[in-house]
Order: C-alpha cells, then structure tokens, then sequence
C-alpha cells in the first residue's frame, strides 16, 4: 500500500511517500522533529522520485483495467457498475495527471543537484568494523574448560551479551603504550562466564574476550569481586572506573535467579597493571541494594567525580543520577520527574515491531560537557533530553529540590537512545534506536531540532548501545539488538549475521575529557 503523509514545514519536499515493500528506505520528507536535513535531504528525493515513478506505472494500469472494463456498445443499456467503473476510471486518470506533475517536480529537484547521492556511502562518515560476533566467546584455556563451563552452566551462550566498551592507547592515556579495548558482558542472565573483558585474538585468529584483570575477579560467587558491570570510564592517567551494579540476573525469566546479596560498588583499577586502586561501596540509600541499576558513567577528572546513571527498575529505584565524589569517599543519589518512566506518547518501533509498551526503563544514557558544567541525560522509554548544571548536583548540601531547580527540558530527540556522549567541541552523540542512527547535537549551534545524522545502518548500527573515545577523531560503539535479547527473537545460528559489533566511526573530535584538538586516525 502507499501512502501520502507528511505535515511538512514550509519549505519542506513534499509529497512524503512511504512505500509498504521498502520500510527501513522508504522516503519522508519530514523527520519526527518536522525537518528535512541537509544531508539527507537529496538521497530522500530520490528515494521519493522512485516511488512516485512506481506509482505513475500503477496509476496508469489501474486506468488501462478500469477502461477496459467500460461499456463498449452505446445501444447497450448502462448499468450502475458501468457507471461505477467509468466514474473509477476517471478518478485513476486524474490521479496519474497528478502523479506525472509531482514526479516531473522530483525530477527537475535531482537534475539540480551537484552529483549523485543514492545512499552513496559519502553521505555519511566513515565507518569501520573492528570486530563483530555471532554469539559470544571467551579465550578459553583449552578446549574441555569450555566444555565444562557449559556442562555446569557457568556459560550458557545466548545469556551473554556485549554492552560497555572502552579503548585505551597512548592518546588517551600516556600509560596505555598500545592500544586495548575493553568490553562488557553484563549478567543480566546466569551463565555469563566473565563480566568486564579485553577484546583479544585468540591462536586460531579469532576476535574473543579474556576477562579481566582476571578470571578471578570477575567471580560471581564473592562481594569482594566483579558481580556485574554495565559500564566503565578511563581517565587520562589510565584509571579504569568500573561500574559494578552488585545486582545480578534481574533479566532472567525465573525470578528464582535474581541475587541481590551483592552492593553496588566503583571499583577503579589501574589499566597497565590490572591492580585495584581504589573502591568505594554504595549506602543503599544511595543505590538502593534491591532495585538499582547503575547503567552509564561520565567523569569529570578535574573535581575527581562521577556521574552515573541508574536505570532501576522497582519501586526502590524507578530512575535516578547517582553522583561519586572520589575524594571525599562519598555519593548522592537525584530523582526527580525527569529521571523516571514517563509516557509522552512516542512510538517506540524498532526493526518492525513496537516495543512501545516494553522498553518502559528511566534514566539511561548521559553526557558531560568538556567544561564539565552540565550533565545530559535522557530516558530509555522516551525521545526527551535534559540536562542539569553539575554545581548543583555534586553539591551534597543541596536538596533535590534545589538540584530539580536546575534540570531543563531540552527536547525530543529524533528518536530514543540508550548510550550517549560528548566530543571534546561540545558536540552530543546519541544513538537512534528506532531509526538505527548515530546521531549529533552542537547545543551552541541551535535548538535539539538541528540535530543532524551522522551515519545510518538498518544493519550494522542496529541498537547503538556504548561509547568509547580514541581521542584519534574516531567514536567507538557496540551494537547489540537489545530488543530480541530481552524480548525474543535474536538469532545464535549466524543466518542473520552476527548479533554484537564494535564499530568505529570518524567525527574529527576527542573525548569531552580531553580538549585537545584530535590526531585524525588514517
């Protein structure tokens, strides 16, 4: 089926086509915000031309049918489906007149433009694989502990996941002589065998995690250890600071498996030689033990404190902003309005289907600026953004009310987000889950509708989870199809290719840690 849609803008293309057979492609002349982008904006005109060529060739069929199908004989009497038909077929030749003009108008539109742009890959910024999977593998010391892992369920392999992500080299951190990339397997789920990893290859050539600093340390059978990390930081003198949530199988479909016995904790660790420097367990007033969810972390290294973002999901933590302050060994929790579950009416489609009534989590990802003087951060559940002045929210004498005195509601972004962060030019970056974007926002070069796409992939960017910086010019994300991990669905058999990737994408700035202007990556 076809349809004629858009309320456009002035200016703005028009008609907006939407073609039944071609959902993830189908032209729009206006995006959720009511705007064309400029970089879109040709590739969308042509997509439009061609859809409006095809419906030209079936207007104009219908027409030859419902012409057919008339009276041939005027000494015949004519009926009222005769009437009915010639009254269709003039409606159909009507519609192709139509039809030809708004086509002939998409054609003049392409004819003026300076060179081709049907979803040529110049369209958007360079982006590369570093590494992508099927389903989830460790660096195995040998072939029968493996075997045992999954005899004795210490492994089950859909269980597992790639989420956080981090990379350290020289540029980064001095202290980091070569690059490493760190990754996390949350447990969510039993049977994950390592929860915080580094990204190796193995002898036989392939890409696997070996957990780190150490087996170990990721034991889910002691307090003292890594329980469960969603995310990490690393600062610029090579400080790892790991998130552990302490609560563990939340997700699992038996309710007999979730453990609360572990607190939520930072753990900092030394990234050259693996040793823990420092930790600091959260007050369950703070993070409550039995319903938080410390999901994303920014750091702002000057005052020696992080924000985190905590995406509970029970009545002890419907969402909130969790504040470490490293120095004086001391946290705060902020909950407010903006930080919980709100239903605003956006429509949450991914892929096809509709999680709308689902993905119902608060607070999720956040961003600090190079200055470190506002946080953003934004629901899972919806398209807004807000942001809070950070003076506030690290200063513990202030009440939330004070702190909320501060919270702006930025907008709606053109789709929801789980991560998000900042370049060291001010520039926001967030993911679009319903339209398998990266997206960017320059808050000083205009309102959150002037955010422009960076690079768009039905496949490869398919739920934009974390991010990381090279300080090379080049972001770094995971990629997951979170949806059909917690919804059903997703596909260990390799026939839809694989599930996880880490991508890296050029946009010509650092971390918002490091002013820097950046060393672009060849």
């Amino acid at each position: 089926s076809v349809q004629h849609c858009c309320s456009c803008p002035a200016g703005a293309i028009r008609p907006c086509v939407v073609m039944d057979s071609e959902p993830q492609t189908s032209y729009q002349a206006c995006n959720p915000l009511g705007l064309l982008g400029t970089d879109g904006g040709n590739r969308r005109v042509r997509r439009a031309a061609a859809a409006v060529g095809t419906l030209v060739a079936t207007a104009a069929v219908g027409a030859v049918v419902w012409a057919s199908s008339a009276p041939t004989s005027e000494a015949e009497p004519v009926s009222s489906e005769a009437v009915s038909l010639e009254s269709e077929n003039a409606r159909l030749r009507a519609q192709l007149g139509k039809l030809k003009e708004e086509n002939h108008d998409l054609e003049e539109q392409i004819a003026k433009m300076p060179h081709d742009t049907t979803l040529a890959t110049e369209d958007f910024a360079d982006m590369t694989v570093v590494g992508e999977w099927v389903t989830v593998e460790y660096d195995w010391e040998n072939a029968d502990q493996r075997e045992k892992a999954v005899a004795d369920k210490s492994f089950i392999v859909e269980n597992n996941a790639i989420t956080g992500l981090k990379v350290c080299g020289s540029k980064v951190a001095a202290k980091c002589t070569e690059q490493r990339i760190f990754a996390t397997v949350p447990r969510w789920r039993t049977g994950v065998w390592s929860t915080l990893n580094e990204v190796v290859t193995n002898s036989t050539g392939h890409q696997v995690l070996r957990p780190w600093p150490t087996l170990e340390e990721n034991s889910p059978t002691d307090c003292n250890k890594l329980q469960y990390v969603q995310s990490m930081e690393i600062d610029s003198q090579g400080v790892m600071w790991v998130v552990d949530v302490g609560r563990k199988y939340f997700a699992s479909s038996d309710p007999a498996d979730v453990d609360n016995t572990c607190p939520p904790k930072m753990v900092l660790i030394d990234v050259p030689t693996g040793k823990v420097v420092d930790s600091y367990v959260f007050p369950d007033d703070v993070a409550p033990y039995t319903g938080s969810f410390l999901n994303d972390i920014v750091i702002d290294e000057a005052n020696q404190v992080g924000y985190l973002s905590s995406t509970g999901n029970n009545v002890t933590d419907l969402g909130s902003l969790v504040v470490y302050d490293r120095k004086s060994k001391s946290s705060r929790r902020f909950k407010d309005r903006s930080t919980q579950y709100n239903d605003v009416g956006d429509s949450i489609v991914i892929h096809g289907e509709d999680y709308t009534k689902k993905l119902l989590m608060p607070s999720d990802g956040i961003g600090l600026t190079p200055d470190g003087s506002k946080l953003y951060y934004s629901p899972l559940c919806n398209f807004d953004l807000f942001s809070v002045d950070t003076a506030a929210l690290r200063d513990f004498s202030k009440s939330d009310k004070e702190v909320a005195a501060t919270v702006k509601h930025i907008g709606q972004k053109p789709s929801n987000s789980d991560g998000m962060t900042m370049g060291s030019n001010g520039v926001l970056y967030f993911g679009g889950l319903t339209t398998n974007s990266l997206y960017s926002w320059d808050p000083s070069a205009g309102p959150l509708s002037t955010t422009k796409t960076v690079v768009q992939d039905e496949h490869q960017l398919w739920w934009i989870d974390t991010f990381a910086w090279a300080n090379d010019g080049t972001v770094w994300v995971t990629t997951n199809h979170l949806n059909k991990y917690f919804f059903g669905g997703m596909d260990f058999s390799g026939a839809s290719g694989p599930n996880f990737r880490i991508l890296r994408i050029q946009v010509g700035t650092n971390s918002y840690m490091s002013p820097a202007a950046p060393e672009l990556v060849a």
